[in-house]
């Protein structure tokens, strides 16, 4: 029987058609003859058909030769395989100097509606917890004052030094020219954050780059949603930012909202300032925006922001 003609994966494509799509789009930048069908192979061998109780560090270093960075973050996530447990296989966790380590990123939580995953929250390199999304565009600008950045923050990269006030003219514009759109304006420490809620994005079309960069978008953020194929925001404080002793996040469950809360603290990730352009939210963006609210504190307007 060939990869093609099992059920098993039949269905894996029918339930995920996003990642199948992006596992191809990936595999074909690597230039191969038939990207889906060395797409269905190594799904049938590492996720659908792989056994985590055998020794599978021969079938990684198999995979391992072929696979994108992309590819391989995919499949650490989907695998029934703890790749991490396999530490000769390190060309599954190589990456170049100066990029992002999401490799690693545990998934902790996943946020659904109408039992599609709409997005997944992350823990990173520096235990900050991270909202991961295929289709909410989320675009985060650095404001590059001299006086008021962090050498931690605030890229080098950043093409232009921009006030708060330039920023937002930009965002401004382009809700001027496509009305459709609605977009959630948060402050952050050293910048500023937008959250579409309008319409979905796709993070490797070439139309979602080009409007991010025209809102003035942190160009090492840009590269990781394109390496990653998904928008990032953080939703906790980073740990320099807060005092010895407060930057171990405490979270509850509140029952009323159904909703992970961070218990109270000084500090809040972004405060929501404005709403530009159109107020409806998509359904199947309400709640992530309401998780992303309820980590950050937004309307804590009194709070830090870290």
């Amino acid at each position: 029987m060939t990869a093609s003609s099992s059920p098993t994966l039949q269905k894996f494509i029918q339930d995920h058609p996003r990642t199948y799509e992006k596992l191809c789009y990936w595999a074909g930048r690597r230039k191969i003859r038939n990207p889906s069908e060395q797409v269905q192979q190594y799904l049938l061998e590492l996720v659908l058909e792989a056994n985590p109780e055998q020794n599978n560090r021969e079938l990684l270093r198999k995979w391992a030769v072929f696979l994108s960075k992309q590819e391989k973050i995919a499949i650490a996530y989907l695998s029934p395989i703890l790749v991490s447990n396999y530490e000769s296989v390190g060309m599954w966790y190589t990456l170049d100097k100066g990029e992002y380590s999401v490799l690693e990123e545990p998934v902790l939580s996943e946020i659904s509606y109408e039992g599609q995953r709409q997005a997944v929250v992350t823990r990173n390199r520096y235990n900050c917890l991270i909202l991961n999304c295929d289709r909410l565009l989320i675009v985060d600008v650095d404001l590059a004052d001299p006086e008021q950045a962090e050498i931690q923050d605030c890229a080098a990269s950043c093409p232009v030094a921009l006030s708060q006030r330039q920023a937002i003219s930009a965002l401004e514009a382009l809700v001027e020219h496509s009305p459709q759109l609605g977009f959630r304006v948060y402050k952050t420490r050293n910048g500023l954050r937008y959250l579409c809620t309008t319409q979905t994005f796709d993070p490797l079309e070439q139309t979602t780059h080009r409007i991010m960069e025209s809102l003035y978008v942190d160009p090492l953020y840009l590269k990781l949603c394109k390496f990653q194929a998904t928008f990032r925001a953080r939703l906790t404080p980073k740990p320099w930012r807060v005092e010895p002793g407060e930057d171990t996040q405490q979270f509850i469950y509140d029952r009323v909202t159904g909703t992970v809360l961070p218990t109270c603290n000084r500090y809040s990730v972004c405060h929501l300032i404005e709403i530009l352009g159109q107020q409806e939210i998509l359904p199947q963006f309400e709640p992530i925006i309401e998780q992303h609210d309820s980590y950050c504190r937004v309307s804590r307007l009194g709070l830090e922001l870290a």
